[in-house]
C-alpha cells in the first residue's frame, strides 16, 4: 500500500489512473467553485469574490493541466520516443490531487472565515486586518500546508514522469525542471493576458 501511496504510476492501471485523475479534477473544480477560489495558473489557487461560474473554473483549470500535459508530453517523448500520451495525462492529475487539498480548509469554519476577511481586505486595500494575531496565525498555518502540498505536487510529477519515461541522466532531469519551469510562466503569462472567464 505504501509503495503505491509513494508510486502509483508504477503500481495502478494506466486507465484507472486516468479515471482518479479525471473524477478528481472535477470534484475539485467543484469544489474551488463552491468556496470562490479560482486557478490563474499552474501552481495557484487564489480567493475570489468574482463570481466565476463553474465552467470558468473548469476552464481555468483545464487549461493550466492540458498546457502541462502538452509540454510535458513534448519531454518525455525527446527522452524516450515509446512515452504515451495518457501516461504523461495522469501524472499531471494525479500529481495535482496533494495541491488540491489546500482547498479542504475552507471546510474548517474558523479558515474560512479568516481568509475571507483577508481576502476582502486586500481586495479593498484595507490592510488594518493584518493586525489581529488570530488572522496572522491562520495565514501561517495556511501557507506552511500551501508548501507542503506545492511539495507533494512536485514530488509526484517528478516521480511520475521519471516512471513514465525511464527519466535517468542529470541532462534528462535538467530538461524536466526546465518544462517545468516553462509550464509555470507560459500559465502565469496566459493567465494575464486572456480573460479568466470563457464567455
Amino acid at each position: 500500500m505504501t509503495k503505491k501511496l509513494l508510486n502509483p504510476f508504477a503500481y495502478i492501471n494506466d486507465v484507472k489512473l486516468l479515471i482518479i485523475g479525471f473524477i478528481a479534477h472535477l470534484f475539485f473544480i467543484f469544489i474551488a467553485y463552491y468556496f470562490n477560489y479560482y486557478f490563474p495558473d499552474f501552481i495557484s489557487i487564489q480567493k475570489t469574490i468574482i463570481n466565476f461560474s463553474f465552467l470558468d473554473i473548469l476552464y481555468q483549470n483545464s487549461r493550466n493541466v492540458i498546457i502541462a500535459c502538452i509540454i510535458l508530453f513534448i519531454c518525455g517523448r525527446r527522452i524516450n520516443s515509446k512515452t504515451r500520451f495518457i501516461d504523461i495525462c495522469n501524472v499531471v492529475l494525479i500529481a495535482r490531487i496533494p495541491y488540491y487539498l489546500i482547498l479542504l480548509t475552507d471546510f474548517i469554519p474558523i479558515v474560512k472565515e479568516k481568509m475571507n476577511l483577508v481576502t476582502k481586505s486586500v481586495q479593498t486595500n484595507n490592510l488594518v486586518v493584518f493586525q489581529d494575531s488570530s488572522v496572522m496565525v491562520v495565514i501561517m498555518i495556511i501557507a506552511i500546508l500551501a508548501l507542503l502540498v506545492m511539495v507533494l505536487m512536485f514530488y509526484y510529477l517528478y516521480i511520475g514522469f521519471k516512471t513514465v519515461t525511464n527519466l535517468k541522466t542529470l541532462k534528462q532531469k535538467l530538461g524536466f525542471i526546465l518544462s517545468v519551469i516553462i509550464i509555470i510562466f507560459i500559465t502565469f503569462v496566459l493567465s494575464v493576458l486572456i480573460p479568466q472567464t470563457i464567455f
